[in-house]
């Protein structure tokens, strides 16, 4: 089951970021560096805006959804509320904000900025809705229309000389028009009001888990801050792109596997079928373990000819970093998309903001001691310890509230047979040229990916003996 629909929303979640792709190369043609770089400045606020403000609401939503299955309607007006009242908060920061940036294109750039955090925020909402019911299909074709008509709509607003702002309204627009729709099929018959018996316990959950959101964003980024202070901004450039290219894809493949297990694990844990939570858990951590170890392996031991190639040979100080930017974000998916699940099922969200907060700690002190003695490859060691410590102290804690099993013997079968490709790739890259191990190693990989599929579709019972 968990297998099945993380397919599904591999596609679902792969077209539209292969549109985003081709809206990089478009808008990087289409426009200046000067209005390329406001684009992009205004678009990481509001996704930063979107993430501490709103995300809490969307991982209770898919979190409550199946315990109030009778009371689906006064939940979603509930939640519909609390949306409306964080859309009044940012409205009104938005309006002073652009007062106090003055006159000129930053104010109605900051003024576009709320409207497409509004309509980015009631699109999330509601494909997280979708995703609550299993509705895998639907989730997809959202996510396609939003993604290429807000590449279409923006290419002809830049093209009308609207520069930043053409992109910025594209998406705007496109999610406004996906939206309308949302509010016919899911809301047209929900009375927005506050439900006292739900929102305490939305606030009880959510608030923490907002938190948590906050402090892994400063987590990810405070290595860049510290190293632009304590050592120079062109090698917090490099690690900043060495970093983004070892995390993002694997931490995208990972959420991924999420979106199809995270509502069928919450769904069997609210019906008290223990046997099934156990089993999707399973496939859970079989999957986390098989797309991290075959895309570590890949990206550890061809890291060089990757950075070179991606970032090119201005960047190519990065390939120290980014084998242990790897392997940490490998331990930091399985805490998120993993170990942090018990805290959610417990609604004991105060634990994992507490991890967090230890996580983040361990990575500041290790930074301020090691980057000013041996430079920013101490970013990346500092990257692997915090996010092993947070890991651990995430399953410490959170076996004291559900007692499930980490170590497997499918868990077990994965790593042994990961460690074995990686020797197998090790032994190659000493004997053949790099065209032929790059070759070899990419079947390597799939083939492992593929028996832990076959593993899971078959469900294989592992021998003990």
């Amino acid at each position: 089951m968990v297998l099945r629909y993380s397919l599904h929303y591999l596609i679902a979640r792969g077209i539209p970021a292969l549109v985003n792709f081709l809206a990089i190369a478009v808008y990087t043609r289409l426009l200046s560096p000067d209005a390329y770089g406001r684009y992009i400045l205004v678009l990481a606020g509001v996704n930063m805006a979107n993430l501490t403000v709103f995300q809490w609401l969307r991982l209770s939503l898919v979190r409550y959804l199946p315990a109030y299955q009778e009371q689906e309607g006064v939940l979603l007006g509930t939640i519909g509320r609390i949306y409306l009242m964080l859309m009044a908060g940012v409205g009104v920061l938005g309006g002073l904000a652009a007062g106090l940036v003055g006159v000129g294109d930053w104010q109605r750039l900051v003024l576009v900025a709320v409207l497409l955090l509004w309509m980015q925020a009631w699109f999330e909402l509601n494909v997280e809705l979708l995703r609550a019911r299993l509705q895998t299909r639907a989730y997809g074709w959202a996510m396609g229309v939003r993604s290429v008509g807000a590449l279409g709509l923006g290419t002809l607003f830049i093209l009308g000389g609207l520069g930043a702002f053409g992109p910025l309204l594209g998406m705007t627009l496109s999610m406004a028009g996906v939206g309308l729709f949302f509010v016919y099929q899911n809301w047209r018959t929900i009375r927005l009001q506050l439900n006292w018996n739900q929102f305490i316990p939305l606030l009880r959950f959510g608030l923490p888990l907002a938190g948590s959101v906050f402090l892994n964003l400063a987590l990810n980024a405070s290595d860049r801050f510290l190293i632009a202070l304590l050592i120079d901004e062109g090698k917090a450039g490099i690690y900043s792109a060495g970093y983004d290219l070892a995390y993002q894809p694997i931490i995208l493949l990972f959420s991924v596997v999420n979106l199809a297990s995270y509502p069928l694990i919450v769904r069997a844990w609210e019906n008290r079928k223990e046997r099934m939570v156990k089993e999707y858990l399973s496939d859970n951590i079989t999957l986390l373990l098989a797309i991290g170890f075959a895309s570590g392996i890949f990206v550890t031991e061809f890291s060089d000819l990757i950075v070179k190639t991606v970032l090119g040979e201005k960047f190519y100080d990065a390939t120290i970093i980014v084998p242990w930017i790897v392997w940490g974000t490998l331990l930091e998916g399985i805490r998120i998309y993993h170990s942090d699940f018990s805290f959610h099922l417990t609604e004991n969200t105060k634990k994992q903001l507490y991890v967090v907060m230890c996580g983040l700690f361990v990575n500041l002190i290790v930074n301020l001691i090691y980057i000013p003695r041996v430079g920013m490859i101490a970013a990346a060691w500092s990257t692997l310890i915090a996010f092993g410590c947070a890991l651990l102290l995430s399953i410490w804690w959170g076996r004291r509230l559900i007692l499930f099993t980490l170590i497997s013997k499918k868990v077990i079968w994965v790593v042994t047979a990961g460690i074995i490709v990686l020797f197998c790739v090790k032994f190659l890259k000493s004997n053949l040229d790099s065209v032929e191990v790059m070759i070899i190693s990419i079947l390597l990989c799939l083939l492992y990916v593929s028996s832990v599929f076959y593993l899971l579709v078959r469900n294989i019972k592992i021998p003990t003996d």
